[in-house]
């Protein structure tokens, strides 16, 4: 999971909120709201709409990206990044896309043995991914891909995540964090992360209150509990 340094990290713990999807920029004001005051998830993702992401990813990826989702120890959560455009001399943020980490720990199973070993890898290559968004339904979050397509080559060594004949090397977790992701393959400016996170109805809640979600996996509908967690902005950044 991705863990603060030079951002500016604002941890929030609240239940989505059902808000009609508005323009592709947040509101003004939406921004400073959302790190002031009793925090909200933006406007664009009502319950339907993340409902709709999620079940668009699964369908997609389950059985390459991951096996059980709501556990920790698999697939729990994602990132919602957002690009930075100046306007009229104002900063503006817009979400562009998700990033989703699977098989979170997959390296306990494998290595430690702390966990389930039903946990372990299913392929090392396959733990990062990005979904797209659009303000057109008919297109929004259907294209979706493997994250190490828009790895920043100089940050990390590219051949942990395309290397699929390889096993998994204990001091590599094979994590692609936002801030590692490339802007020129990305198509914009990377101005901050919003994490949330959505767990299983089987497992305790964490946090208290909650927001309900129905996502099938293969044949199941599993109902899941969704949780805005942590929001992280890089501002002034070229």
């Amino acid at each position: 999971m991705f863990k603060a340094s030079a951002l500016l990290q604002v941890f929030v713990f609240t239940v989505f909120l059902s808000i009609t999807a508005s323009a592709a920029f947040l509101a003004p004001n939406e921004e400073s709201k959302m790190l002031s005051e009793v925090w909200k998830l933006p406007s664009q993702f009502t319950q339907k709409r993340l409902e709709s992401l999620l079940n668009q990813f699964s369908k997609a990826t389950h059985g390459e990206a991951f096996q059980f989702i709501g556990v920790e120890e698999d697939f729990f959560h994602g990132h919602i990044l957002f690009e930075k455009k100046l306007q009229d001399g104002r900063t503006l943020l817009a979400p562009r896309a998700v990033l989703y980490h699977t098989q979170e720990e997959a390296h306990k199973a494998h290595w430690e043995k702390s966990v389930d070993p039903k946990y372990d890898y299913l392929n090392v290559t396959t733990r990062n991914w990005i979904q797209w968004l659009s303000d057109d339904p008919s297109e929004d979050g259907r294209k979706i891909e493997n994250a190490r397509d828009y790895l920043d080559r100089t940050q990390k060594d590219p051949t942990q995540f395309f290397d699929e004949s390889s096993g998994p090397q204990k001091e590599l977790h094979y994590t692609i964090h936002a801030k590692n992701l490339d802007a020129k393959k990305l198509g914009f400016v990377l101005a901050g992360e919003l994490q949330f996170e959505f767990y299983s109805n089987a497992q305790p809640s964490p946090y208290g209150e909650d927001h309900q979600l129905r996502v099938q996996i293969a044949d199941e509908a599993v109902s899941l509990r969704a949780f805005t967690n942590t929001m992280y902005l890089e501002r002034g950044s070229k």
